[in-house]
């Protein structure tokens, strides 16, 4: 599983995903400044939740904005 295949399957072309030391997180930004924002998951390696869990992570967030 990759951070590509985690985004694809969310299918949100505003959102991304990006690893840091030792957590990941999601960027959500569409261009406007009063839309952007962010959420850690802090996992060490992708493969430590299962790709439904990443979608769901990914799924809660962008509902929590309002997306």
């Amino acid at each position: 599983m990759t951070r590509n295949q985690i985004i694809k399957a969310v299918g949100n072309p505003h959102l991304n995903l990006y690893a840091s030391d030792g957590y990941f997180y999601f960027v959500f930004d569409n261009g406007d400044i009063n839309d952007y924002d962010d959420h850690s998951v802090y996992v060490y390696r992708l493969k430590h939740l299962s790709l439904s869990q990443w979608i769901n992570e990914a799924q809660t967030f962008l509902k929590g904005i309002g997306q």
